[in-house]
């Protein structure tokens, strides 16, 4: 499976991906991740090359060979639209960092790039859903991941993936991105 994380620096990509790692290693997959760092900032574009199974060669996904895309901010995520297809599932907080050059980016702003490729997306108000359940936005990666699980497009255990964030995130932080984690299930607008 070829899963390309994208956002910007600072919303917790390398956290996601070691969550990741950690579950494939558990479940006894092979897999390959590497990071791409537009401004290796908090703020500049980065994403995250996960891919994991039987045999896995390169750690890069190729264009049009990614399977799902998890997107942060909705302008990340649109510009992985070349490593889409048609059966790419689009995973995208609706969420957009403005920076100096662009001051806006809507949700129909990314439908209008990627729905001509695929129309398999989900568009989650997960900043918004974190903020008003766990009292911060901190978490929006984790609920992201959470999303993932509970509408089954990954393929890992439950008891993976909590594996995965106990050994990620500060033992302090533990309870809590696992209520974000469990989160999206409790929640039936999606």
């Amino acid at each position: 499976m070829n899963i390309l994380i994208t956002g910007v620096g600072g919303q917790g990509l390398i956290i996601l991906k070691k969550i990741l790692s950690y579950a494939a290693i558990k479940e006894g997959f092979f897999f390959r991740a590497s990071e791409l760092h537009g401004l290796s900032q908090r703020g500049g574009s980065v994403s995250v090359h996960f891919r994991f199974g039987a045999k896995i060669d390169s750690p890069l996904i190729s264009y049009g060979e990614a399977d799902l895309i998890i997107g942060l901010d909705l302008l990340e995520a649109a510009r992985a639209v070349n490593f889409s297809s048609s059966r790419t599932i689009f995973l995208v907080n609706n969420e957009f960092v403005p920076f100096f050059q662009l001051s806006s980016f809507t949700k129909d702003d990314f439908l209008k790039v990627v729905q001509p490729i695929t129309k398999n997306n989900f568009i989650v108000d997960a900043s918004k859903i974190c903020e008003e359940k766990l009292k911060s936005r901190v978490f929006e990666t984790i609920f992201l991941l959470g999303f993932a699980f509970s509408k089954k497009l990954i393929p890992f255990k439950e008891n993976s993936l909590i594996f995965g964030i106990e050994k990620s995130v500060p033992p302090k932080f533990i309870k809590e991105n696992i209520q974000a984690f469990n989160l999206p299930a409790t929640i039936e607008k999606y």
